[in-house]
Formats: C-alpha cells, structure tokens, sequence
C-alpha cells in the first residue's frame, strides 16, 4: 500500500507541489495525534468529575430520604409506644378503643399517608386509622416478613406495588416489658409528581434520571410508576454504571444503598450531556487543526517557490549545457550564502571543467581523425598494393608452376610432382586469402543499403549456388524452414549467408548422410535465424575463437580454408546492429545463430 504511494508521488508531483503535500501530513497528523491525546485525557477528566458529582448528589438523596424515613418511624415509634396502645393489644381490642385511633389518626400527616393500622402479635389486625383512605391489598405478613423489627427501633420495609402505584410500609413493633405483642404498619403512597422529578432534574442539570429499588431487585421505581425492567445491574456500589436507555440514549449511573432502608438510590446523567463540553472541545480543535493546516501548507508552498526557484535556474542551465551552450552559468548573488548557493557554484566550476573538457576534447577528436584518415590512406594504399603488388607476382607463381607442370611433368619424379602440385595449391590459397583480406577491410567502410529481403528466396539461391561447387551435391540433405523476411543490406547478409552455410556444407561433407536445417523464430524486437549441421562440430572451450580473424578449430588437411569467412560474417551483423554466436560439440555438428533487428 507505502510502495505505490511512494512511487506515485516521485513520479506524478513536482517537488514543489511534493513539499506542501509533506507538510499537510505532517501538521495532519500531529494535529490528530495531540487532538486525540488531548479528547480521551479531557474525556477520562470530565466522566470522572462527573463520577464524584453522581456521588455527591446520590449521597445527598440518601441522607434526605434516609432522614424523611428516620423522622416517619420516629412519630411511629413514639406512637407505639403509648400506654394506651399497649393497654389495647392487651385487652384483645376492646379497650382503649377512642385513644388508638386517635393516636393512629395523628400519623396521617397528608394524603401519602393512606393506611395506618394496629396488629397483633399474630399479625392479626386489630384497629385501623379513621383517616385512612386506601386499604394496601399487600398482607402485613409479607411486609413483616422482608424486615427485622425490634421494640423501639421503627424500620421502612421494601418497596411494593399495587394497582400501579408505589407503597412503602413504615413498621414499629408494640412491646410490653421487651417483650412484642403487636405492631403498627403506615403505608405512605411513594411518589412524586412528574412536574417534580423534572425540576429536581432540572435543578439538577444535564438530563438527571432518579431510581430507587429493593436491595434484592424486586421492584424499582422512578419516583412516579413502577418500572418492570431496569437497563442497568447493580454489581457493585462504589463503581460506576453505564447503560444504554429505551431511547438510546448513553447514561451513567451511581447507586448508593439508603441508611436503614432496604432502598437502593440510582442518580443516571446523560453521557451526551456530561461530554457535551468535550464535543465543543473536539469542534473546535478541528477548527484550529484545519486552520493551521491551511496556514501550513501555504507558508509550505512559499518555502517550496523559495527554494525551487533556484533549482529551476539550475535546470535552465543544465539544459542550456546538454544543447552544447557552455557559456552559461547560474546566477549566485542571491543564494551564495545558503546550501542553494554552494550548490550552484559548484555547479558553476563545473560547468568551467566541461567547458574545458569539452573543447579539449573535441581539439584530440579532431587530432585523431586526422590520424585516422592518414590511417585510412595507409589501409587504403596497403590494400592496392595487396591488390596489385602482390597479385602480379603472386599470378607468376601460379602461372610458372602451371607451365612447369604441363611442359616437365613428363620428367618429374613424383616428388617434384608433388611439390608443383603444392605451389600452385597455395599460391591459390594466398590469392584466395588475399581476396577474403580485402573483402574484410572494405567491410568497414561499406555503408547499409537497407530494403526489404525474402529470406526464405534468399537462402534457397546461396544453397543452390553452393551445391552447384560440389562433386557429390545430391548426398546433402539441407531442410530449409519458413524464414520470415527482413530489412537489412542484401549483398551482404547474402555474403553472410554464404560463409556460414557454406561452413556447414564443409563440416558435414565427410558424413555419410550429411543433414543442414536452416530455420528462423521471431522475438518481440528481432528475428533469430540459425544453420544447423551433423559435422564435424567443435569444443565449445575455444568457442571465443570462432570468429576471429585466422582463428581456425580445425587444420588446413582436414578442412580447407583461411579462417577470415566467420569474421567476415560478423563484421556484416554486427553491422546490422544484429549478434552472433555458435554451439557445438565435437563429432556432433554445431549450430550458428544470428539475430536481426526487426526495423
């Protein structure tokens, strides 16, 4: 994924544009980098403020509520401790009647209050409060049964539930001389009204929710209903809740269990509300961060035109030398005491040196084409007299040894026989050579006449004429495949085509059943052509040898020739921008190849 990017940045962007590019990331990722650090630290800060204030707040809820609850069993516990109550539970009822029920009237201090009764000690009810408005259909027995009541300690039961309201019993227990002979239970409505809950809330601040429950999760309520399912679970009530409402809305939440109740007491803030400062935090830094990245990158684009300034100097410069104006140099008075500037002198001084080396060069080039040409004159020379001076004599040679052998052939022995035979065999062979010497330097100077060459036509003429020199011509068997036309310089891939089949005509002639293939492939760029025999071959450790000039692998008796035809061949492809080389083996033929540029 870096590779490629990397890649496409050098090779699209201009270092001018690549510069701003590389400073926006930079500042870009600082910004994220301390914007983020900065979000989750002030983050961690403020749920942890909030964290305290859930726990100031419920603390402050339990002692009031916790308060409210004592001063109720206070009056309870004083009312239960009346002489006439406990002279009533001891009469079975029936005394004492007008003054408990006066004294239970009293406890019905507002319409909370809505049942107020005397039991038992079998939890039998005994008298009930004239002013009660609401029989609980909850029995006292399961209200007695959730708490420990002990005579004079009055205690709140749990929380119950009836017809879609909230009760809470309030328990004192009736005792004569420590010992328990009835109890009064009062039913307080607990609720609120919702206007109530919402300006505590209010007063409270950032979306407050309120619960209060039984310790042992049977009911919960939110100061006005009963609630079937609370989204929280208490595990633990020094660790913060966390909880997602029926809205969806985050909370957190604190619990705190209310002193001599069996109440728990859950104040919720919304976690929106409580990070709404954090949110404009993070705003705000965007804010910030997209300014200081814009003024990054234009301050960056400045640098860069500072910068690239000179270097686009140099560049005009550069290119002004490449088109052979040495006289050029780069300005420096601007940037001479910078690195740009000891860049540019340097460039200076060398421009100085390639000036020199340049004229110095071009006064030896012409000093060695004056050679080359006097050179050239000597070749030139070397050859007419190779071509003139040598023939004349070399033509008598020859034509001597012919009269000696027609006129005194008669009175020769057969070693004199076999000594003319042999002047005239090498007098041949040098003019020969001479020819192949000639043919060799000319090459050089030759200029390519390029046209479109049949291959294929080509080929099948230089076998034809090669065979028409052979005394058993029929016994070869050459395979000729489809070669694919080319252009090239004709007279000399013809010459070409003639020193290297005809070297495999010559290496295979003392086979039996002498086999040549000559075939071709196509690459993308060039043609591969190639001459396969089932000769003599040779060893593929000398193969460095094979087209140097008199570099032979095999000797004069076994194989006639002058060691010039393969060097000659590739001079001619080398010419053509084209390669050759060879493969072989010894005994089992050889195979040369030659490639041609596709023009």
């Amino acid at each position: 994924m870096k590779t490629k990017t990397s890649h496409f940045l050098k090779g699209r962007l201009s270092i001018q544009q690549r510069l701003p590019l590389l400073i926006c990331l930079l500042l870009l990722v600082s910004v994220v980098v301390y914007g983020f650090a900065n979000y989750y630290s002030l983050r961690k800060a403020t749920l942890i403020i909030a964290d305290d204030r859930l726990g100031t707040i419920s603390n402050e809820l339990n002692i009031a509520l916790s308060q409210s609850a004592q001063g109720i069993a206070a009056s309870l516990g004083v009312a239960a401790s009346q002489r006439s109550v406990i002279d009533c539970l001891k009469s079975g009822g029936k005394g004492f009647h007008n003054e408990v029920v006066s004294i239970l009237d009293n406890q019905h201090h507002d319409s909370t209050y809505v049942w107020t009764e005397l039991l038992d000690d079998h939890q039998v009810p005994v008298l009930h409060s004239n002013k009660s408005t609401l029989q609980i259909s909850i029995s006292a027995k399961d209200a007695l049964s959730s708490v420990k009541v002990a005579p004079g300690l009055p205690v709140a039961g749990k929380i119950y539930s009836t017809n879609g309201s909230v009760y809470v019993p309030i328990i004192a227990a009736v005792a004569d001389k420590q010992q328990i002979i009835g109890y009064i239970i009062l039913w307080k409505l607990f609720v609120s009204t919702p206007k109530a809950v919402a300006q505590f809330s209010k007063l409270v601040g950032i979306g407050t929710d309120f619960y209060i429950g039984n310790t042992d999760g049977s009911l919960w309520t939110d100061l006005i209903k009963p609630i079937p399912n609370i989204p929280f679970k208490i595990n633990n009530v020094s660790e913060l809740i966390k909880y997602t409402r029926s809205d969806g809305t985050p909370m957190i939440a604190k619990a705190q269990l209310i002193s001599n109740t069996k109440w728990f007491i859950v104040v919720a803030f919304s976690q929106q509300s409580v990070l709404s400062e954090v949110d404009s935090f993070v705003n705000w830094l965007v804010l910030i961060g997209v300014v200081i990245i814009a003024g990054g990158i234009l301050a960056a684009w400045l640098m860069s035109r500072t910068i690239i300034k000179p270097l686009n100097q140099l560049i005009i410069t550069a290119n002004a030398i490449s088109e052979g104006n040495y006289s050029t140099t780069i300005p420096i008075d601007m940037y001479q005491n910078d690195e740009v500037g000891q860049l540019a002198n340097a460039f200076n001084i060398m421009i100085g040196q390639v000036s020199r080396s340049h004229y110095e060069l071009e006064s030896k080039v012409e000093e060695r084409t004056a050679q080359l040409a006097n050179v050239n004159k000597e070749l030139e020379a070397f050859s007419y007299s190779v071509s003139h001076d040598l023939r004349t004599p070399l033509r008598a040679i020859n034509g001597y040894s012919i009269m000696l052998k027609e006129d005194y052939d008669a009175e020769l022995d057969s070693e004199g026989k076999r000594i003319v035979r042999n002047i005239i065999s090498n007098a041949k062979m040098m003019g020969q050579l001479i020819d192949d010497l000639l043919s060799f330097s000319r090459m050089g100077k030759k200029d390519l006449v390029r046209a479109k060459i049949d291959m294929q036509e080509l080929t099948e003429t230089v076998v034809r004429e090669l065979l028409q020199h052979e005394p058993a011509p029929d016994k070869y068997q050459i395979n000729v495949g489809p070669l694919p036309p080319i252009s090239a310089d004709q007279v000399m891939i013809k010459q070409a085509l003639i020193n290297l089949v005809g070297n495999a005509i010559k290496y295979s002639s003392k086979k039996e059943e002498p086999v040549i293939e000559i075939g071709a492939r196509e690459e993308q760029k060039k043609t591969i052509y190639y001459i396969k025999d089932n000769g003599a071959g040779f060893d593929m450790a000398y193969s460095g040898k094979l087209f140097g000039v008199f570099q032979r692998l095999h000797s004069q008796e076994e194989f006639e020739g002058t060691g010039v035809g393969l060097a000659l061949a590739k001079r001619i492809i080398e010419k053509h921008k084209g390669e050759i080389w060879a493969e072989g083996k010894e005994n089992a033929g050889a195979t040369f190849y030659f490639s041609l540029p596709k023009i």
